[in-house]
C-alpha cells in the first residue's frame, strides 16, 4: 500500500502541478495573490482570479450506483456556529458549537456543557471527555463537571484543530503549527511531530482543517490535506505509511486541502468528509475506493460558496463525520445548522 502510493505521489508532483488546486499552492508559495481586490462603490471586495474559476458541474451529481447510503433523519442543532461532532460508545451525538457542548439523542438534547470560549475538538475515552481549544484542552466527566485543564502551550501559532487520547498520551494535531503535539493529562510537551525530515514527509496544512484519531489497529491516522491524503504513524510519530491521490474523480481528493475531516469504523474503513466539492465517502482500510455516502448533489445547495473552496483554503465548511453502532454515517451540516444521518443500503 504505501509503498505504491509513496512512488506514484513522488512521479506525480514530478509530472508538475495539476488543476486548479495545484496551480494556486504554487502560486502562493510565489507570493501571488489570486484573490485580486477590486474597488466597488463604498469599498473595496475580494474577488477570485478569473484563471481559478474552472467548470465542476460534472463532477456535483453523483453516479447512484456509487452511493452505498440513503438519506435519513435531519435533526436541529439549536446552535448559530455549529463545528465538530462526536458520535459516543453509546451513540450519543455530542455537537461542539457557539460556547457549549450538547449531547444528543436520537435528534433530542439529553446534556449541555457550558464553555466559556468555542471548543475545537472531542474525544471521549473511557468515562472522560478531553475537549480541545485552541492552545489546551480541558477533560470534563460524562455527567458535565470539569476534572481538569492542561497548561496553556505557549509556543507561537498554536492552533488546536483535533485531540485523541491513548493512555497517559494526549495527541493534538496542530493547524498552526503544521504538527503533532503529544502531551501527558497535564499538558507537558512531550515530542512533537510532523516537520519534514529525512523520514516524515511533512504535513501541508492550508487551513484550519487537520484531523487526527487512533485506529482500530492502534496507530495514528492524520489528514494531509495540502498533500490530498490519509497518512499512518506510530504513536511515536514515526511515518509508516499512505495513501490517497490528488483529482477531481470521486476516488480521489479535490482542490487546495482535502480531505478535511474523517472517521473509522471498527473494521477500519475510512469514512472521508470534503470541502469543496462537498463530499462524504467511504474508502477500505488500505485506501481502496468503496463507495459514496453523499455527493456535491445531496449536501450543498450554495454551489457557488463550495466551489470557492476548491482553491480557496479559508473558504467554505466542511461535514464532520461519526459512526455509530448502527454504522450510520452521522454528518454536521455547517450550512443548515443540523445534524444529518445516513442509512447503509440493504
Amino acid at each position: 500500500m504505501s509503498d505504491k502510493n509513496k512512488l506514484g505521489r513522488r512521479a506525480f508532483l514530478g509530472a508538475g502541478l495539476v488543476g486548479a488546486g495545484g496551480t494556486l499552492g504554487w502560486l502562493m508559495g510565489r507570493g501571488d495573490d489570486p484573490a485580486k481586490t477590486v474597488k466597488k462603490r463604498g469599498g473595496t471586495k475580494r474577488k477570485l482570479d478569473k484563471r481559478f474559476e474552472y467548470d465542476v458541474s460534472e463532477f456535483e451529481t453523483t453516479d447512484p450506483e456509487k452511493l452505498l447510503y440513503t438519506v435519513g433523519a435531519l435533526f436541529p442543532t439549536g446552535m448559530d456556529r455549529p463545528k465538530r461532532l462526536l458520535v459516543a460508545p453509546d451513540d450519543q451525538v455530542l455537537v461542539s458549537g457557539d460556547k457549549s457542548i450538547k449531547f444528543f439523542e436520537e435528534g433530542k438534547v439529553a446534556q449541555e456543557i457550558s464553555l466559556s470560549r468555542p471548543a475545537h475538538c472531542m474525544s471521549i475515552v473511557g468515562d472522560e471527555l478531553f475537549v480541545g481549544f485552541h492552545n489546551h484542552f480541558s477533560i470534563y466527566r460524562l455527567d458535565g463537571t470539569e476534572k481538569s485543564t492542561s497548561e496553556r502551550f505557549t509556543e507561537e501559532k498554536t492552533y488546536f484543530t483535533s485531540i485523541a487520547v491513548k493512555d497517559e498520551k494526549v495527541f493534538l494535531a496542530d493547524a498552526g503549527r503544521r504538527e503533532v503535539a503529544i502531551s501527558d493529562r497535564s499538558g507537558k510537551v512531550l515530542h512533537r511531530f510532523g516537520k519534514k525530515d529525512g523520514t516524515n514527509p511533512g504535513f501541508a496544512v492550508p487551513s484550519p482543517y487537520f484531523d487526527l484519531m487512533i485506529a482500530p489497529d492502534g496507530n495514528l491516522r492524520i489528514t494531509n490535506p495540502g498533500k490530498q491524503r490519509m497518512e499512518s504513524y506510530d504513536l511515536e510519530g514515526k511515518f509508516l505509511a499512505t495513501w490517497g491521490e490528488p483529482g477531481m474523480r470521486i476516488d480521489r481528493f479535490c482542490g487546495c486541502c482535502n480531505p478535511i475531516y474523517f472517521s473509522m469504523n471498527e473494521e477500519g474503513d475510512f469514512f472521508t468528509s470534503e470541502k469543496g466539492l462537498t463530499r462524504i465517502n467511504v474508502y477500505a482500510a488500505d485506501g481502496t475506493f468503496k463507495g459514496a455516502v453523499a455527493g456535491p448533489d445531496m449536501l450543498v445547495e450554495d454551489k457557488g460558496l463550495a466551489r470557492r473552496a476548491l482553491v480557496d483554503a479559508k473558504a467554505g465548511a466542511g461535514f464532520d463525520v461519526g459512526i455509530d453502532s448502527k454504522g450510520r454515517v452521522v454528518a454536521l451540516d455547517p450550512y443548515l445548522k443540523n445534524i444529518r444521518y445516513f442509512e447503509p443500503k440493504a
